[in-house]
């Protein structure tokens, strides 16, 4: 199954911004095994950027732990992101209208 899960950062402690090309920058460094389908910056979201990964797994938990892992894999390879930290990664959940 696909899931899109929500990686919330923490607003940088300068009050900059995530970078425009932040989204390919992270997928050009995961290894291609993560399942990740696309990557898509929302920047502007208040008052810290998200990311929208859309990724293959088995269950709702495993994404959003395979989203905590991509990101920590991310910061890894890519030194500037260690500059905003991670608040929460989680499929957001929808209410169900009646």
């Amino acid at each position: 199954m696909v899931y899109l899960v929500h990686i919330h950062l923490l607003p940088h402690p300068s009050g900059a911004g995530l970078p425009g090309g932040t989204a390919a920058a992270i997928a050009g460094v995961l290894p291609g095994d993560m399942g990740i389908r696309h990557i898509s910056l929302h920047a502007t979201e208040q008052p810290a950027p998200v990311l929208g990964v859309y990724l293959e797994s088995r269950t709702l938990a495993h994404a959003e732990s395979s989203a905590r892992t991509l990101w920590e894999t991310a910061a890894a390879a890519l030194p500037w992101l260690r500059e905003w930290s991670l608040l929460r990664a989680e499929v957001p959940l929808m209410p169900a209208f009646h």
